[in-house]
């Protein structure tokens, strides 16, 4: 019931704060798990909550890192065994990462690239990645995301409902940067290869991206000032 609201109402950080208040870590590891597994959970966000309830005094941020990056490695696991047990064809039929490998950097950093990071673990079980190698990677990129969002949470403090309107344009404007960069490897890397399928799938996973994160700011822009008064009770 508690994710069945978080992807009905318009969720601000008042919202997140007060689940995670009467729920605790649990709901951490629960909906960042849930993001990695393509659901919208907005991940991000809740990190930031965490840091903005740390510190307020509500919440131990060494704990939220902690189950957030729990939850990371548990859904990517799954996703990585989905794809080596059957991601080849599923892959196959939409033209998406054949004969591409995502190296380690990739897997640590590609978290940070929302829609991206949805793929990269069935797409590496699909290529056989090794899981050991995969896992220290998935922990280590893990750890990186949740503690940089929750750090910036609890250096905005109270300034969470000024942040979270900040938040909303900014990521409108890493997603459009992120997609050019996306749509520009994609052309260079694989139509040189001549593999025009992969170039255009990755080009329509950036835009799809990008199509996400623009309908969720659209829907958190006009409750930046209620979250800003609302978290002042708290």
């Amino acid at each position: 019931m508690v994710f069945a609201l978080l992807l009905r109402r318009v969720v601000s950080f008042d919202f997140l704060a007060g689940l995670v208040l009467a729920h605790g870590y649990v709901v951490v590891f629960l909906a960042v798990a849930l993001d990695c597994a393509a659901l919208p959970i907005p991940g991000e966000l809740l990190l930031l909550t965490i840091g903005g309830l740390a510190v307020q005094g509500h919440l131990d941020p060494v704990r939220g890192i902690a189950a957030a990056a729990a939850g990371v490695i548990i859904a990517d696991s799954l996703g990585y065994w989905i794809g080596r047990l059957g991601g080849h064809r599923m892959f196959a039929r939409v033209g998406i990462g054949q004969g591409w490998t995502p190296g380690m950097t990739t897997v640590v950093f590609g978290r940070f690239v929302m829609g991206a990071r949805v793929v990269l673990a069935p797409m590496a079980g699909t290529r056989r990645f090794p899981f050991g190698r995969f896992l220290i990677c998935d922990a280590f990129g893990a750890a990186i995301w949740a503690t940089a969002y929750v750090l910036i949470g609890y250096g905005a403090g109270a300034n969470l409902g000024s942040l979270q309107y900040q938040w909303a344009s900014a990521t409108a404007v890493i997603q459009i940067a992120l997609t050019i960069a996306i749509v520009a490897f994609a052309t260079v890397k694989f139509l040189r290869a001549r593999w025009l399928r992969i170039a255009v799938g990755a080009a329509l996973l950036a835009v799809f991206s990008l199509r996400a994160i623009t309908l969720v700011t659209e829907e958190l822009q006009p409750g930046a000032d209620e979250g800003q008064a609302q978290l002042g009770l708290l």
